[in-house]
C-alpha cells in the first residue's frame, strides 16, 4: 500500500470512530499537560467525579531554533473540580520539571472561574534554576467571530528568581470545525497571550510580547470502556520565525 492509500485509510477510520464515539468534554491538554487549548489553560478541568480520572500522554515539540523536544505527562483529576499534573520538557541539552495544580471555584451554567499554579525546575542537568507561574482564569461560551466558542481568559503572575517579569495574560478559543463532517467532534484551537505553557519553553517564546497558536483536536473517545482517546496538533508563535515550531501529541484518559 502506498503512503498516501495508507494516510487515507487512517484519516478514514479517524473520522469513522468520531462519528460513532462519544465524546468527553473536557481531558484534552496544553503542552504542558493542564486541561486547556495550545499553550493556554482553561478554567474547566478533567472530567472526574466520585473516582479520579488519570490521563498520561505524550507531546513532541520541532522547534525552528532548538529542534526536537519531548513532553511526556501525567494528569490526575479528582473530586470532580480539582486537577493536577506532572510533566518533563526534555531536549537534546537539557530538562524541565513541572508540576500543576488547579482549582475550579466557581461552575455556574456555562461559566468556570478556577486558579492555578505551577512549579518550575528548570535546565536541572546544566544550570538549575526555578520559577513559579500563578494565574485565574474565565471559561464560557461565546463567539469566536461568528462561530459558537468554548472561550477563556487568563491573568496570571510568573515569579522567577530576579522577580524582574510581567503581568501574564491570555485569551484562548476552541471552536467546533465542519460539525456536520465531525459530528461536533474536531475542534479549531486559537490562543494568544504573552506566556507560554513554561517558563523555558522548548517552543516559543513569550517573554514582553505577544504568543500566537493555532491547533487541530481529536476531542477524548471512548474506544474501551472508561478509556479514552485524544489527538491534539499545533502550529506555536506562528507569526515569529525563530519562536515558530510544530507540536503533535497523544493522551490516553482512564475515567472508571
Amino acid at each position: 500500500m502506498s503512503k498516501s492509500k495508507f494516510l487515507l485509510v487512517i484519516t478514514l477510520l479517524v473520522i469513522s470512530i468520531a462519528t460513532l464515539s462519544g465524546a468527553m468534554q473536557e481531558g484534552s491538554t496544553t503542552l504542558g499537560g493542564v486541561n486547556g487549548y495550545v499553550t493556554l489553560p482553561k478554567a474547566t478541568v478533567v472530567d472526574s467525579d466520585k473516582n479520579p480520572s488519570i490521563t498520561t500522554g505524550y507531546t513532541a515539540i520541532f522547534s525552528i531554533a532548538d529542534g526536537f523536544a519531548h513532553i511526556p505527562f501525567v494528569l490526575v483529576g479528582f473530586a470532580k473540580n480539582f486537577e493536577a499534573s506532572v510533566a518533563f520538557d526534555i531536549d537534546s541539552d537539557d530538562f524541565d520539571l513541572m508540576v500543576n495544580a488547579k482549582w475550579r471555584f466557581v461552575e455556574k451554567d456555562n461559566t468556570s472561574v478556577a486558579f492555578g499554579l505551577t512549579g518550575e525546575a528548570l535546565t536541572l542537568q546544566t544550570d538549575p534554576d526555578f520559577a513559579f507561574l500563578t494565574y485565574f482564569a474565565t471559561t464560557f461560551n461565546s463567539t469566536f467571530i461568528k462561530w459558537p466558542s468554548k472561550t477563556t481568559l487568563l491573568l496570571g503572575y510568573t515569579f522567577t528568581r530576579d522577580l524582574n517579569s510581567n503581568i501574564d495574560f491570555g485569551v484562548g478559543f476552541e471552536i467546533p470545525l465542519w460539525q456536520k463532517a465531525f459530528k461536533g467532534k474536531v475542534n479549531l484551537l486559537v490562543d494568544f497571550g504573552n506566556v507560554s505553557y513554561s517558563a523555558n519553553p522548548s517552543g516559543g517564546i513569550a517573554k514582553d510580547r505577544g504568543l500566537f497558536n493555532i491547533g487541530l483536536r481529536l476531542l477524548p473517545l471512548e474506544f474501551l470502556p472508561s478509556t479514552y482517546f485524544a489527538l491534539d496538533l499545533g502550529l506555536i508563535d506562528i507569526f515569529d520565525h525563530q519562536g515558530r515550531a510544530f507540536s503533535a501529541g497523544a493522551a490516553l484518559t482512564f475515567r472508571p
